[in-house]
């Protein structure tokens, strides 16, 4: 199955400037017209979770398809304010979405 991913993180603030950003989940989109999920880590407060958001806003507008570019949108219209998002990687390692997402997302650095 091939799958397309990337990081979510988060802007970490100091002194009123962004000094990092620390990873916090990951986004998968499979070969679906409307395989988009998001997996985030543990602990992860609701403000930070925005794929959740979109994943909702999607829903409530009765989208049947995601856009063509819909990760490269979502990378490249984050704010450096709140976060970071990227790089898009594909892959066919997994059998399913939730198998690369939580593998990935068990991956990830915490630097908290």
């Amino acid at each position: 199955m091939k799958l397309r991913y990337m990081i979510d993180r988060r802007a970490v603030i100091k002194n009123g400037k962004v000094v990092d950003y620390e990873p916090i989940g990951v986004w998968v989109q499979g070969p679906g017209p409307m395989d988009i999920e998001v997996y985030y880590l543990p602990d992860i407060v609701e403000w930070d979770q925005d794929g959740f958001w979109v994943i909702n806003r999607l829903v409530e507008s009765d989208v049947k398809a995601l856009p063509e570019g819909f990760l490269e949108y979502h990378r490249d219209t984050q704010s450096p304010y709140h976060g970071s998002r990227g790089p898009i990687l594909e892959t066919e390692k997994f059998s399913s979405m939730d198998e690369c997402g939580n593998e990935v997302r068990s991956k990830v650095p915490k630097n908290r």
